[in-house]
């Protein structure tokens, strides 16, 4: 029996069908590309021959759509021969470069038609299907946006067209989907981030180069405070490493031919050449080798936040998601054979117990990233040490009731891993935390330990990301909340609010009994009225206002309203600080 996400796929690949119909029946010169059914809708690349198209085209567009939807075409499969694939598209470069990629598979090559199949009046297109019988199936349609696309996602190829729509059995369940998609435009971290003042870049400084402001600095750093503090029950050491090491370095760990394409060289005048790291591990393992190591020392658990540097591509950079230069917060173990369980399912528990301090813990799955047995140059390291690695994720995944996904081919160059993926606002998987098991590593820097029996012995490498990415992490936080930060992770805690002059003095001394007690505050004493200083605090998400007359001077005590709109008139300075300091400490999502 088809199912309704079956169906609805159905419904969207042959609205996309009907997309490209209605721009030819308009007179509209094009090559058409190509265009898949997403998850959301679909869309549309093609080549535009003739002038230009925005979102101002689109009433029209979708005018001529659903006239051809209530026509209730059929739409029609046919399986055809080469020779008539390349006449039907002759003057279309881009199916003509889809027919040779079918031709070399030695897959059938078929066709779908809107309308009877071969007259004049009827669209066609190379297709594998499935679709709708009829275009009167297909319901209600909405063209949402126009971008720019390379063919086959190379930038060394032609810039294409590309328009985003979507389909929708009814009315009433298009019209939830574009109040949720509208939701999501406006928590989008691009534009929280500088409504919030929390990160800028620069075209000067360069494109994905984060730069983060001071009140994006003080998130990083909570951020940073709060997993120093749960890593340390678990004898977490803090290091600290360079950005860059020779690129030996490198070649030993296997990086350079993995990241060949997207390290950043750094030739020295001394005709060294060096690399802006891509990765933290390889530094690691050198502190790990700086001296004589034994079965007693073992294990051995090093963190660190720190920048990674890697040579994206320009068109595939976004926001916080993917730069350049990004802050990770990294860790490695090094451990024997028998204490992998335990050191994995501790890092487990630091997920859990920081994921939960900020009310993400339950939104989460997880994947068992696998090597895909069938490209097995894809990764180094020894078989047997493969299968060992695997097994032994596997137990912890029973052990645990992780319930996690096998992913075969997500594994890392040197090992397995267990991933822990949050969806962002946009519906996107993002993976944030993981733990990666690495046999080969420790093997390639001949990293040793005299084990009980005397004789060396090579450790087990544990790689592990409780956040991953700062800018990441941050960009899905800021999507999730909308910018509303629990009190502990926000810049600005407070806000002070005197109503006149006649109250600064007063807002002054509260401003120093919160900074002795190290609560973040701002005043706000400019020339404005108070309830466009009571907008201008919420639509900054600050948590609370702390509203200041003549009648709390006098009575030296404060009105209180937080961001949500609850108010409290005439209490003690005390009594708020008080319930403050605990929210904070206990890291609560309530105010």
């Amino acid at each position: 029996m088809e199912t309704n996400k079956e169906n609805l796929f159905k419904i969207r690949h042959s609205a996309e069908h009907v997309f490209m119909h209605a721009m030819r029946d308009l007179g509209l010169q094009f090559l058409m590309a190509m265009g898949p059914a997403t998850d959301d809708g679909f869309y549309f690349d093609f080549e535009l021959l003739d002038g230009n198209i925005s979102e101002s085209d689109f009433p029209k567009i979708e005018a001529k759509m659903n006239e051809i939807i209530k026509q209730n075409i059929p739409i029609v499969g046919e399986e055809i021969d080469e020779k008539t694939a390349r006449e039907l598209f002759f003057t279309n470069p881009y199916k003509q470069e889809w027919l040779d990629e079918i031709k070399n598979k030695g897959e059938a090559i078929t066709v779908y038609w809107t309308g009877k199949p071969h007259e004049m009046s009827s669209f066609v297109d190379l297709c594998k299907g499935p679709h709708v019988n009829s275009t009167g199936e297909i319901g209600v349609i909405k063209l949402l946006s126009t971008a720019g696309a390379y063919w086959r996602g190379n930038e060394k190829n032609k810039m294409l067209t590309r328009i985003y729509g979507t389909a929708f059995p009814t009315q009433a369940e298009l019209d939830t989907y574009l109040e949720e998609l509208e939701k999501r435009k406006q928590n989008d971290h691009r534009i929280l981030g500088q409504k919030l003042d929390l990160f800028t870049f620069s075209d000067l400084v360069g494109k994905g180069l984060v730069m983060y402001t001071p009140n994006g600095t003080i998130i990083k750093n909570e951020l940073n405070k709060a997993l120093v503090k749960i890593s340390r029950k678990y004898g977490v050491q803090e290091v600290n490493i360079p950005h860059m090491a020779k690129i030996d370095l490198y070649k030993i760990s296997g990086h350079a031919d993995k990241f060949s394409e997207e390290l950043f060289k750094v030739t020295s005048h001394f005709d060294e050449e060096f690399v802006l790291k891509p990765v933290n591990c390889p530094h690691h393992t050198q502190i790990y080798a700086s001296r004589p190591r034994s079965y007693k020392d073992l294990p051995i658990r090093y963190i660190e936040s720190t920048q990674q540097h890697r040579d994206e591509k320009p068109g595939a950079m976004s926001g916080l998601n993917r730069t350049r230069s990004f802050e990770i917060d990294d860790g490695h173990t090094f451990c024997t054979p028998e204490q992998i369980k335990q050191e994995a399912i501790n890092t487990i528990k630091i997920i859990e117990e920081f994921y939960t301090a900020l009310g993400m813990w339950g939104n989460q799955w997880i994947s068992l990233s696998f090597r895909d047995p069938s490209t097995p140059e894809k990764y180094i390291g020894d078989n047997n040490d493969w299968n060992t690695a695997e097994s032994l994720l596997r137990e912890i995944n029973d052990e645990l009731s992780l319930n996690a996904k096998i992913m075969e081919g997500e594994a890392a160059l040197y090992g397995p891993k267990i991933d822990f993926m949050l969806k962002d606002a946009l519906g996107n998987d993002r993976q944030l935390g993981t733990v990666q098991l690495d046999f080969a590593m420790p093997k390639r820097f001949n990293l040793v330990y005299i084990g009980e029996d005397g004789t060396e012995k090579t450790p087990v490498m544990l790689h592990r990301a409780i956040l991953g990415s700062y800018g990441r992490f941050i960009a899905n936080l800021l999507e999730s909340t909308a910018g509303a930060f629990p009190v502990w992770l926000a810049p600005v805690q407070v806000v002070i609010i005197p109503i006149s002059e006649k109250t600064h003095d007063y807002a002054k001394e509260v401003a120093t009994t919160l900074f002795d007690l190290e609560i973040r505050y701002e005043i706000d004493n400019k020339d404005e009225t108070m309830g466009n200083k009571i907008r201008k605090a919420q639509e900054l998400k600050i948590p609370y206002m702390i509203i200041l007359g003549e009648k709390e001077s006098t009575a030296q005590n404060i009105s209180v309203r937080n961001r949500e709109g609850t108010q409290q008139f005439g209490i003690s300075l005390s009594s708020f600080t008080d319930h403050i300091k605990n929210v904070i400490i206990s890291k609560s999502q309530n105010l």
